[in-house]
Order: C-alpha cells, then structure tokens, then sequence
C-alpha cells in the first residue's frame, strides 16, 4: 500500500528526526519522549496482572480529550470492561485524577515496531480514539492484530484539510481501516463519509464530553475562605485558557468598564500557567491602572486574579456570571463546553470554525464573538444584565447522555 510505505519509510522518520530536534529545545517535548521509555513493558505487567479481563484503550491527545472520554470509560466498567488510556502529550497528567482509568500511560511512538509491541504487550480487546488523534500505525497494526479501532466523539470540521484532494486519499487509507466511526453531527459524519469512503460504518452519535461537564458541574467542591471572600458580591467574569491577544483585550476592556461597574471581577487562568506568564499579565494589567494579583497572594480588592494553575478551570467556571474563552485569535477557541455546563455565556475571539459547540452557541444567542476591546467592553456591559443562564444549561443538558450510545455502537 502506497501510504504505508510513504508514511513509514519517509513521514515518520521525518517526524522521529524533528521530535527528537524539538525535544532539545522543548522541555514538554522532551517530557513526552522520556515518559515513554520502558512503555511496552509498563502495559506488559499490567495485562499479565489482568489475563482473563476484558480491557478497553482510549486514545487521547491531550488532557481535553482524556476528560471527555472519562464518562465513556466509566459505562464500560460498569459492563465489567478494564479501562487503559493512551496520552500523547504530557499536559494529560493534569486530567488523570481518582481511578477513571485502571492503566494509563503515554501512547507508544508510531512507528512499526513500538506500536505493535505495545498492542501485543497490552492485548486490548478494542481501541477507542477520541476526537482526532488518529495516527496511521495505531490504527494499522491493531487491524493487523485483529483488534477493532473506533473514532468517537469524530469532529470533521468545515476545513480539515483531510477532505482536500490528494490528502483525502493518505487519510482514507488510514479510516477505511477503522471497525467505525462515531461522529459529533451529521454535518461531521457527512465529512467522514467523504473521507473514509463508503466501506467504513459511520454515524453521528454526539460528544460525550458534554457528559463530561455536567457530571462535573454537579460534583464540585467547595471554594476556600479567600475565594469566597473575593467574589462576594461581585459581578465575576472568568477567563480561561487565555492567550497572550486574548489577555490583551481582557484587560484593555475591563480596564475601561470597571470605571463604571467597580463590582466587576475577573478571575483569569493562563492556556499554559507558568511564571512568564504570570508576570506578562500583572505587568499589562498595572500599565492599564488596573490593581491585579497572584491568587496566592490572597491580596483583597483586586479586579484582576491570576489563578496561575493548571487543571482547575474547568472549576472555576463555576463562579463566573459571564466566561471568556481563549484561542480565538490563535489556532482556534478552547472548549466553550465547562464554562456552559455552569450557566455561563461565553465570548471568545473570531476564529471558532473548528469548535462545533460553539458555532451552535452563537447561532443561539448564547456565546458572543468579539474582533477588540471595544467590543469586548460593550459585551461585558450587555451581558452583565441579560444573564441567560437556564438557557445556556439546557443548551448543554439537551446534548447529553452520549457516552451510553457510543457503547452500544462498539459492543453491538
């Protein structure tokens, strides 16, 4: 097969040679590529503690992933199903919290030989690969092994570019192989068909991250004494995943409001939480004349709270009366979906054609796109008395219950 040669005698070493590059310079990376030293093994021991059980791998990319396969991973153990997770990036580990997961550890490299040892090591009975992280040898040798692979929770957005000419028949090569695919909509499953061909079963199904964020909006826990303190009687907006445009604009706006509406709050957790970060923002946030600090100090009165932490968003949510949500002036916006699951309306910047969720919210009226300051300002001032929060509940309630459909697909 013309692909598999292409990609294992040229792309993959490609890729191989500049990981191993990039993890020089890059300490995630480079995090990534020792962290799977010893992997096969790792699964090896596992399985042979497990001979006789029946065992479930979901793969994910990162810790975004990993969350909204957990409900999935948790219908299946109710069936007597083990549950192993597969990670590719390190930022997972914020996500492996409690015992979602009975084995979970980074995926194996892709190439030939170090994904068929890992297969043959941890002797799935299925794979489940969320989203999009659909690399070619995982998906080709677990059909060599005879080991049923399926995409769930499928997001084909409008552009992907494995629809275009040329690439559409390398990644056809890759999903003809899948046993299924369970797409998010029918728009997405319509893509997948054009991809994948007609050979491969395909049905929308839903997103079971959305069973995800209600699960967790239920059971949070309680806010300590400073937050409590700090948000009592304020108007609170959180933004969250922010990046360095969408911090820009967040302060420029609330810098200008707060002039008028002092109650106004905002509690703003960085995309990548990490000392520069926090000084860019407290260094922007006092040329603006705005009175900002760590949340670890426990400074009283401030209008800007940096919460400079990683996988805690998802729970701060849950204070806020309006949500920001960053990478909408990046590669594309971050999960509108937790900040929802809490009531929250959302703004974010112009580029959200790879967010499904969000494209519905804004044909709803529930989440706003703003291009500047000044119009980050005006929705600010707009939404703080138009607050549309039973709404946006059911927008998220009517869209779950997904993770026992994908069940039912893969067992039956």
């Amino acid at each position: 097969m013309l692909a598999k040669t292409l990609y294992n005698g040229l792309f993959y070493p490609l890729i191989s040679l500049g990981a191993a590059i990039g993890g020089v310079f890059s300490r995630k990376l480079r995090t990534g590529l020792e962290g799977r030293i010893g992997l096969a093994e790792r699964a090896r021991t596992f399985r042979e503690q497990q001979q006789k059980a029946k065992v479930v791998l979901f793969h994910c990319a990162s810790a975004g992933e990993l969350e909204g396969v957990k409900p999935v991973a948790d219908a299946f153990r109710k069936r007597g199903w083990l549950c192993a997770a597969s990670y590719f990036s390190p930022s997972a580990l914020t996500a492996l919290r409690g015992a979602e997961f009975d084995f979970a550890d980074y995926s194996p490299r892709d190439s030939v030989v170090s994904m068929r040892d890992y297969l043959q090591a941890l002797r799935p009975d299925v794979v489940l690969i969320s989203k999009h992280d659909v690399w070619p040898n995982m998906v080709w040798q677990s059909k060599s092994l005879g080991i049923p692979v399926w995409l769930i929770n499928g997001n084909f957005h409008a552009g992907t570019s494995k629809q275009y000419p040329g690439l559409r028949q390398f990644h056809r090569a890759i999903h003809r192989e899948l046993s299924g695919i369970l797409a998010v909509s029918e728009a997405d499953a319509q893509r997948a068909r054009l991809i994948a061909g007609n050979t491969t079963y395909v049905a929308a199904v839903g997103d079971s991250r959305f069973d995800r964020v209600t699960s967790r909006a239920r059971n949070i826990a309680l806010a300590d004494d400073f937050l409590s303190s700090a948000i009592s009687g304020r108007h609170v907006i959180v933004a969250g995943s922010t990046h360095e445009k969408d911090e820009a604009l967040l302060i420029g706006a609330l810098s200008k409001a707060i002039q008028e509406i002092p109650e106004f709050l905002m509690l703003l957790v960085p995309h990548d939480p990490s000392e520069e970060a926090l000084r860019r923002i407290l260094e922007r946030a006092q040329d603006a004349g705005l009175h900002a600090a760590d949340s670890s100090e426990q400074a009283p009165d401030v209008s800007l709270l940096v919460i400079n932490h990683s996988g805690v968003l998802a729970d701060m949510y849950r204070f806020g009366h309006l949500a920001y949500v960053g990478g909408g002036f990046d590669r594309g916006v971050h999960s509108v979906l937790e900040p929802m699951a809490h009531g929250c309306e959302v703004v974010c910047g112009p580029n959200i054609g790879v967010s499904r969720e969000a494209n519905d919210a804004l044909k709803e009226g529930l989440l706003a796109v703003v291009q500047d300051s000044v119009a980050l300002e005006a929705e600010l001032r707009r939404r703080r008395d138009e607050i549309k929060t039973m709404d946006v509940r059911i927008f998220v309630e009517q869209r779950s219950g997904i993770s026992e459909k994908i069940l039912e697909h893969v067992v039956k």
